[in-house]
């Protein structure tokens, strides 16, 4: 997904940005840092911001990237960390005619689009909507009063916080300047003949002047939790090329040192062979063992995997046991499953390694992670299971109050897939409460008749998503008080 936030300069941009990047697992696309580098660069070498054709010259060969340092992002210019230097009076004075140049816009905007084919990003600038991405998914518009913006670039400057202070003190004669300059640069912004500021048409407008950062935020996720995909992903065989979208067509070939991401965002079929009997060793191993000291079984297995196709499937969560169940089953009968499993587990390499050739897909817990829906929505597409546990972790008594993570009836929704319930009663006595050594005893499962949105009683996509996550861990739990009647005492 694509999330282009425009505005002026001092209403937010860059901090909305920011938060909705780290609140949802995008990839925060700083444009407004890249004129500035570029008129960095300028200042810094002596060459006057009015001469075009020296200022497109430096546009046109400096590389710049972005990297994560000291808890914030970096700004690397042609190697160099620029971060500090961009943020001067002097760039502030000149950026604006350094962006006006055709040469350098359009040298920027070829480097954005570069930067936004790597996957899932959030940008912000003056033309995201209308130029670079105009084709985003969500489009935002943020303005605020010139006195409010101006008040907070003051306090910014000063080594302040004006997103959680509101009512931070600033310089008066300080703020003036910078309420002159900002109106000033609101002209020349928007009266430009190349790229002028204005939003998109089909922008939503968001007024920041009165507003924390966290509403902003909260208003701009809720767009996002609503849009629809403008480049869904590939079919099988087909490349995807646009802006934002992952390539994730074409064998992985072994021993080439691909990187997680590349397992995440390409199908189970395009693994590296040796990674592929790998994990079949495993599979076997790890079922026979299990189904020895824990036989285990599924009742109405079939219904995994008859009229094969992409679904998400859920269940509750007692034990390590439950993914492997259903991981063992579906391999033995060639369906290709994805686990979705928290980020915490990435803490250790070799943890990271294994679910990663496994075909695991992490989350992160607590936010909207749009990149885990959107690798869960391809894989979805493609054909393979999605395994997800909306419990969140292992519940381990009755007692125990459980919240319920939404997100899968969002996967399910997008990639036009149903949902199975799934139940497993017995595996949380393989550890009771307070014991270490493990216990022997037979497990049971239940597979559920898989549930599409038709089913679904309610109109709006918010609203049907919700009630599918509700209907579907409804039978989940009947599933479960089935086998428990089944099999008395099993937990």
């Amino acid at each position: 997904m694509r999330v282009a936030i425009d505005g002026p300069a001092g209403s937010g941009k860059s901090t909305v940005a920011r938060a909705v990047a780290k609140r949802c697992g995008l990839t925060y696309l700083d444009t407004g840092a890249m004129y500035r580098s570029v008129t960095y660069l300028c200042l810094s070498r002596g060459v006057d911001v009015s001469d075009a054709e020296a200022v497109s010259a430096i546009a046109r060969t400096v590389r710049i990237d972005f990297a994560e340092g000291q808890g914030t992002q970096r700004v690397i210019a042609d190697g160099k960390d620029v971060t500090t230097q961009i943020r001067t009076p002097e760039v502030d004075k000149s950026v604006s005619r350094v962006s006006a140049v055709p040469a350098v816009r359009e040298a920027m905007v070829a480097r954005q689009r570069e930067l936004g084919l790597a996957g899932d990003v959030v940008a912000e600038g003056r033309d995201i909507g209308t130029v670079v991405f105009p084709d985003a998914e969500v489009k935002v518009f943020l303005t605020a009063d010139p006195a409010a913006r101006a008040h907070r670039r003051a306090v910014q400057r000063e080594g302040g916080n004006a997103a959680t202070s509101d009512d931070a003190n600033a310089d008066a004669a300080t703020e003036r300047e910078i309420l002159r300059d900002l109106v000033r640069r609101d002209r020349l912004d928007s009266t430009r003949s190349e790229s002028p500021l204005r939003p998109a048409d089909d922008a939503h407008h968001i007024d920041s002047s009165s507003k924390s950062v966290d509403q902003v935020v909260d208003e701009v996720v809720a767009l996002m939790a609503t849009a629809i995909p403008v480049h869904p992903a590939a079919p099988a065989g087909e490349g995807d090329t646009t802006a934002g979208a992952t390539q994730t067509t074409g064998r992985l070939r072994a021993f080439r040192k691909n990187s997680y991401d590349d397992y995440y965002d390409h199908a189970l079929r395009d693994f590296p062979l040796p990674g592929r009997v790998l994990l079949g060793v495993a599979i076997v191993l790890v079922g026979a063992i299990t189904k020895l000291l824990w036989p285990w079984k599924i009742e109405d297995a079939e219904k995994l995997w008859e009229d094969v196709q992409g679904r998400v499937i859920v269940m509750n969560h007692v034990s390590m046991l439950d993914p492997v169940i259903i991981a063992v089953s579906l391999w033995f009968h060639g369906v290709g499953l994805r686990i979705v499993y928290k980020s915490e587990f990435d803490k250790l390499g070799i943890v990271t390694w294994f679910f990663s050739r496994a075909g695991g897909i992490p989350v992160v817990r607590g936010t909207a992670d749009l990149k885990a829906v959107r690798r869960a929505e391809r894989a979805l597409r493609r054909g393979e299971c999605v395994l997800i546990y909306p419990e969140g972790t292992r519940v381990k008594s009755d007692d125990e109050p459980v919240e319920i993570h939404g997100g899968f009836a969002l996967m399910a929704q997008l990639a036009k897939a149903p949902v199975q319930p799934v139940a497993i009663v017995g595996a949380r006595d393989i550890t009771p409460a307070g014991k270490h050594l493990k216990r022997l005893g037979r497990v049971w499962c239940k597979a559920g008749d898989c549930i599409g949105f038709d089913e679904v009683e309610a109109k709006g996509r918010k609203a049907r998503a919700v009630a599918m996550e509700k209907l579907a861990m409804e039978r989940v739990y009947a599933l479960r008080d089935e086998l428990r009647r089944e099999h008395p005492g099993k937990m």
